[in-house]
């Protein structure tokens, strides 16, 4: 359900799914909208769609919320920890892209030597 409301002193027929909804001058209205004709009411400088439900971003490629493509790992805690190990062994920084099973083995056998 999609709440309306008319920012104008004049009112309105809007078309829900089953049929005109009336929405009174300075008046809401709540009502089932098709996507399409709910983006040319959220364009419109005469009324304001206030329950709309949320589109996704079409850059969130992972469903976080935000745009770009990927969620950090659950176990970036250990990969931040192993990083600050390597730098602290090797001299170093890590390359950005090693897994934490690539940075421990590079650790042991830096240690092994």
């Amino acid at each position: 359900m999609v709440t309306v409301k008319n920012l104008t002193n004049s009112p309105y027929d809007l078309q829900g799914r089953d049929g005109l909804i009336r929405l009174p001058a300075f008046g809401e209205a709540q009502g089932e909208f098709n996507d399409d004709y709910l983006q040319i009411l959220e364009a419109s400088m005469a009324v304001k769609v206030l329950d709309a439900p949320s589109k996704p971003d079409p850059l969130d490629h992972d469903g976080n919320g935000k745009k770009g493509g990927s969620t950090p790992a659950d176990d970036s805690d250990e990969l931040a920890r192993l990083r600050s190990d390597y730098l602290e062994v090797v001299g170093k920084k890590p390359y950005h892209a090693w897994t934490a099973e690539e940075l421990q083995a590079k650790i042991d056998a830096k240690l092994a030597e």
